[in-house]
């Protein structure tokens, strides 16, 4: 059902958004939902298709793409809009207290009474770290320097470094080290920040020769010559600058993400708080500060806020029952 009046409008279609879809639907409450991309899925569906994702309820090692492909099946079946390929412009308040939602390739303009916003990283891209000794010199159209993504079969046979030590970069190392000729980790830290039960694959990846760890290293320089390329680390621990090379196809940064342009839709003029480009929500309530406005998944922040699938489902849910409650 098209309209330009609906009661919830939800930005981002990524695992959160699905789903908030999917609770409207089942609490009789008309929506609409939309994202820049023109598929569904996020994260998911863009950064790691290929991923496998712990944690989802209802499977086991079960890979990105997929689980976004049966969720989907089940949250976009309802009888609403779905503006796939529609990137938000501006999002303001009517003089009834009404959201006006404009974008950037259309002239239509959308009105809900409540917003769910479902960005996830938003507008993001990768961190550059343009410190690094050589790395402005690597020509623009090799593929030496690759940035956070799961494409898998890139590196089947081929010698890779990924730098970076968080749970993205040690899911990567996982899917990444069957298929890969070699595999080594540079990370700047003596532990890395992941689920507990990850690191038993590092260990056995390490002891089987899958991997070498090089912890406590800084990547401080890159080379490519003569169709040679080379990734040096620096020993953190070393006051004569000890370093180790590594002759490789491609490195893999993970060293996180910045805000590439404004992701907050101007709310920010009307009332919305942030911390740290996160939205600040109540966490009985996932409204945020501003009225009728409610955020979950990724975007948001709250006390001990833990980012995973799980807690999307639960963020969804609540902020729709809120909504549900408060339009009775």
């Amino acid at each position: 059902m098209i309209t330009d009046q609906t009661e919830v409008a939800i930005i981002g279609a990524g695992i959160a958004g699905l789903y908030a879809a999917y609770c409207c639907e089942i609490s009789e409450l008309d929506c609409i939902i939309t994202d820049s991309l023109l598929i569904p899925g996020g994260q998911c569906s863009v950064f790691y298709p290929e991923k496998k994702l712990y944690g989802a309820p209802g499977f086991r090692d079960v890979i990105a793409k997929d689980f976004v492909n049966v969720l989907a099946s089940q949250c976009l079946k309802g009888d609403f809009e779905k503006l796939f390929g529609h990137r938000v412009k501006n999002i303001s308040k009517t003089s009834d207290e009404t959201f006006a939602i404009k974008f950037d390739n259309c002239d239509v303009c959308k009105y809900a009474k409540y917003i769910i916003l479902a960005t996830g990283v938003g507008d993001m891209k990768p961190n550059v770290p343009s410190a690094i000794v050589g790395i402005n010199d690597i020509d623009k159209s090799s593929d030496f320097i690759q940035y956070y993504r799961m494409k898998v079969d890139l590196y089947k046979g081929k010698n890779i470094v990924v730098a970076g030590g968080g749970d993205s970069a040690i899911d990567f190392v996982i899917n990444v080290a069957p298929v890969a000729k070699t595999v080594a980790l540079i990370h700047r830290r003596a532990k890395f920040t992941c689920e507990e039960v990850k690191l038993k694959y590092i260990k056995e990846l390490e002891k089987t020769g899958k991997l070498k760890l090089a912890m406590e290293h800084n990547v401080s320089e890159l080379k490519e010559q003569n169709g040679k390329r080379t990734v040096v680390a620096r020993d953190l621990n070393s006051n004569n600058f000890n370093e180790t090379s590594f002759d490789v196809d491609h490195i893999v940064f993970f060293y996180g993400f910045s805000l590439s342009g404004n992701s907050m839709f101007g709310l920010e003029d009307i009332g919305l708080e942030t911390e740290n480009d996160l939205v600040k929500v109540d966490i009985n309530t996932m409204e945020t500060s501003i009225k009728n406005c409610y955020g979950i998944g990724d975007v948001v922040t709250y006390t001990n806020k833990k980012k995973n699938i799980l807690s999307c489902f639960f963020e969804a849910d609540r902020a729709v029952r809120m909504i549900k409650k408060s339009s009775v």
